[in-house]
């Protein structure tokens, strides 16, 4: 399957996702390393098959991508910066991941920054902020304000604005479902939850 073929199936056949990453990757995703299995063994698979489970929502909830993802969220550095680059440079493991003309590198870049970091859990504590709200509690003498009470509450809510590497996640040609939905109104319930898994 070339990169053009497995593009339309990201995009418009999510099971079809799944299937690929069952399948042998040398033969099945680069026809040109098929005369060697090796190529595609080890952290070489491991990337392969994370590339292709970070780049759709589907892959949360299937037990073929628990491998790949595993051993890339894995990857952890004090540094956040450490941290991707460490994790971009386990996904350029893979073979395709190098292919320029079909824009490859974006999307391992866009994986790399956003996956882990574009989740409802995260993004929900990444985005808190607050605002003062003021209450008054009026006393017993309803026609004076002298006796009422003035209460400034800080109150957290959670924004509802994506960090842009979230975007250039979200809009990569072949990502799909890997974003959070804001539900909710903004300074009331509003929060992220993940995207529904298709």
């Amino acid at each position: 399957m070339n990169p053009k073929s497995w593009r339309k199936s990201v995009r418009h056949s999510v099971p079809a996702l799944i299937v690929v990453i069952a399948a042998n990757w040398a033969v099945f995703l680069w026809p040109a390393y098929a005369q060697d299995a090796e190529e595609s063994q080890g952290d070489e698979r491991l990337a392969c098959g994370a590339v292709l489970c970070l780049a759709s929502g589907a892959g949360r909830g299937e037990s073929e991508c628990n491998e790949y993802l595993n051993k890339y969220f894995s990857i952890k550095f004090t540094r956040p910066d450490k941290t991707f680059e460490a994790r971009r440079d386990f996904l350029n493991l893979c073979p395709t991941s190098h292919n320029v003309e079909n824009n490859m590198p974006a999307l391992v870049n866009a994986i790399a920054r956003g996956a882990g970091n574009c989740d409802a859990a995260y993004l929900n504590n990444l985005n808190k902020a607050y605002y003062e709200k003021t209450t008054v509690d009026k006393g017993w003498n309803k026609w004076s304000r002298d006796d009422d009470t003035v209460r400034i509450e800080r109150v957290e809510y959670v924004r509802n604005q994506l960090p842009g590497y979230c975007k250039v996640y979200d809009e990569n040609e072949y990502t799909q479902g890997v974003i959070p939905i804001y539900i909710g109104i903004e300074k009331e319930d509003g929060h992220f939850i993940d995207p529904p898994i298709q």
